[in-house]
C-alpha cells in the first residue's frame, strides 16, 4: 500500500510540474508578445515616412496572434505628435497603414508584400526570414531574446528612412 501511495504522490508531483511548465511557457509567450508590441510602438519613433496623415499614425495587423491582442493596449498613444491608431483587422485596404504587422498566421504574406510594392508602409513580422524575403523589419529569437533584422533595400524601395540608431541595434540583411 505504501509503494502505491508513493507512486501516486510521484505521479501527482510530475503532473504538477508538467502543468507548471505549460503555465510558464504561456507566460513567456505573453511576455514575448508584449516585447514585440513594444518594439512595434518604438519602431514608429525611428522611421521617417515621406508623408504622414496630419492626425494619426496607423499601425495595422494582418492575421491573428498574441502580438495583435497586446497592440490594442497601445492605441491612442502619441507618436511624432500624432495619435497611434491600431487596426487589428487590416485585411482590406492596406494603403492607409504606415506600419503593417503580419502575424505568423497569415499564409499569404508574400502576396501582401507584393501588393505593397512601392508603398510607404513599414512591414514587420516574426515570420522566419521575413526581412530576407522582402519585408522591412523581422523579429527573430537569439538566446531567448527578441532581436531585429532590417532589410535596408526594402526600406529604400518603400521610401522610408530608418534612423541610424535603429540600424545599429539591428542586423542588416540583403
Amino acid at each position: 500500500m505504501r509503494q502505491s501511495n508513493r507512486m501516486l504522490i510521484c505521479l501527482g508531483f510530475f503532473g504538477f510540474l508538467l502543468v507548471l511548465s505549460q503555465v510558464t511557457r504561456a507566460a513567456e509567450g505573453g511576455l514575448e508578445a508584449k516585447v514585440k508590441a513594444a518594439y512595434l510602438y518604438n519602431l514608429t519613433k525611428f522611421v521617417d515616412w515621406p508623408s504622414l496623415p496630419p492626425d494619426a499614425i496607423h499601425l495595422c495587423v494582418v492575421g491573428t496572434d498574441a502580438v495583435g491582442a497586446v497592440l490594442g493596449d497601445l492605441s491612442n498613444r502619441q507618436v511624432k505628435e500624432r495619435t497611434l491608431k491600431i487596426d487589428l483587422d487590416a485585411s482590406g485596404d492596406l494603403g492607409t497603414c504606415q506600419v503593417l504587422y503580419i502575424s505568423r498566421s497569415e499564409a499569404k504574406w508574400q502576396e501582401i508584400l507584393g501588393r505593397l510594392k512601392g508603398a510607404s508602409v513599414l512591414t514587420v513580422s516574426d515570420l522566419d526570414s521575413f526581412a530576407r524575403h522582402g519585408g522591412i523589419v523581422g523579429f527573430y529569437n537569439e538566446g531567448g531574446k527578441i532581436k531585429l533584422e532590417i532589410n535596408p533595400e526594402a526600406a529604400r524601395s518603400a521610401n522610408l528612412k530608418i534612423s541610424a540608431k535603429l540600424m545599429e541595434l539591428a542586423r542588416s540583411v540583403p
